[in-house]
């Protein structure tokens, strides 16, 4: 049933994963499947169950190595964190990908969270003790940003990996937060790097459309785009219908779907939008600019953070999503850059590549809880364990 289960997902969603498609891909009627395991609640905790299980051999290999091991430099620390990412999001893909649609709908249907509670308890478990293994500060890990860094990396792992530039990128990061995050020096070769894979990453001319309300697009239309960049972000792929889009922007689903024909058009739609609020906020010329792209208009309802997890999640199944996807990926920590300098002057090192990498936490920490203010709150204890990280780690340049 796992593997059922897991093949659904791939190319459905987790949306598609319901009794009568279950039970055709098993070969035996729904009422059989509900005889047997019960609800759709029952039938999910079994699955999770088994996913669980299949994943704790494959932890207790990983753990049997590093047992093995008298200590972990921090160039080794990056290497094994990367095979197990590599290993995760090839090799174990299916059973990946259903672990990262979990975690996002949890954040919206609390009736998921029972039966994928001992999963998800399992998975940080395991990658806690690694960092703890790798002498990584306890603070990151207490607060979850560790792993917020490991779920949001595994995400994009599952869009990007067979990109160069991205597999290049992952290393490079992990490698900067096992050596503590700051640069060692301003002119710090792996920022160099980075500088160059950041180009490399972003989307061609062809990646590229009109923004949503450009002067060839109706206004219903700018709206629908709007309405679907914040359902991606809220809801993932799988919440966006023609029929709740048309109804959110009152106009006949008839009228919708002549415009936007498929979902993946809406899809797209959403996207684009998505992006355009993203470019504004990484043009912001202020701190105070970029608080009111959060609290006024479509901030108040589109989380970036979870607009670019919805995204790397659908790319791991739509493989046009993924030019997208690199470039969202390649600008994570652009805005953080701009905190820091303000609120961390006298600390060293701190270039793009070291906000790149703690928004990386700051991300997958966002997508492991519903939204409010207790994610909110999460989110900041984890910026200040962050930046305390940062002070003791690097060092003002001399000259």
């Amino acid at each position: 049933m796992l593997d059922a289960a897991c093949r659904i997902v791939l190319s459905e969603g987790l949306a598609g994963l319901t009794l009568r498609p279950l039970a055709d891909t098993l070969g035996v009627s729904v009422t059989v499947l509900t005889t047997h395991y019960g609800a759709r609640a029952d039938i999910i905790a079994a699955i999770c169950s088994a996913a669980c299980a299949q994943d704790a051999l494959q932890a207790e290999r990983w753990r049997t190595t590093l047992a093995a091991l008298r200590s972990m430099p921090p160039a080794m620390a990056a290497d094994l964190a990367e095979a197990i990412l590599e290993e995760q999001a090839t090799q174990q893909r299916a059973v990946s990908l259903l672990y990262l649609e979990l975690l996002h709908a949890c954040t919206w249907d609390p009736s998921l969270q029972p039966a994928f509670a001992a999963w998800r308890a399992q998975q940080r478990a395991f990658w806690d003790e690694f960092a703890h293994r790798a002498g990584l500060a306890p603070a990151l890990l207490a607060c979850g940003w560790w792993h917020g860094y490991v779920v949001a990396e595994l995400a994009y792992s599952m869009a990007l990996d067979a990109q160069p530039a991205y597999r290049m990128l992952r290393r490079l990061c992990l490698q900067r937060l096992f050596h503590g995050g700051a640069a060692s020096s301003p002119d710090a070769a792996d920022a160099t790097l980075f500088a160059l894979l950041f180009e490399q990453m972003q989307p061609g001319a062809e990646g590229s459309a009109a923004r949503p309300g450009s002067a060839r697009t109706p206004e219903w239309a700018a709206r629908a785009a709007r309405a679907c960049g914040i359902r991606l972000a809220a809801q993932g792929v799988g919440g966006l219908t023609h029929r709740a889009i048309a109804a959110e922007i009152g106009v006949p689903h008839t009228t919708l779907s002549y415009r936007f024909p498929t979902q993946h058009e809406l899809v797209m739609a959403g996207l684009e939008s998505i992006a355009a609020h993203i470019l504004t906020a990484v043009n912001a010329d202020s701190l105070a600019d970029l608080q009111r792209l959060r609290t006024e208009g479509d901030g108040q309802k589109l989380d970036l953070a979870r607009a670019n997890f919805a995204m790397a999640i659908a790319a791991a199944r739509m493989p046009g999503l993924a030019a997208y996807t690199a470039g969202m990926r390649s600008r994570r920590g652009n805005n953080l850059v701009k905190v820091f300098g303000k609120y961390m002057p006298a600390a060293g090192g701190i270039d793009a590549l070291c906000a790149q990498v703690v928004s990386m936490g700051l991300t997958g920490l966002t997508n492991t809880e519903p939204p409010g203010e207790a994610s909110e709150l999460s989110v900041a204890s984890a910026f200040a364990a962050a930046a305390d990280w940062l002070r003791e780690s690097g060092q003002p340049y001399s000259g």
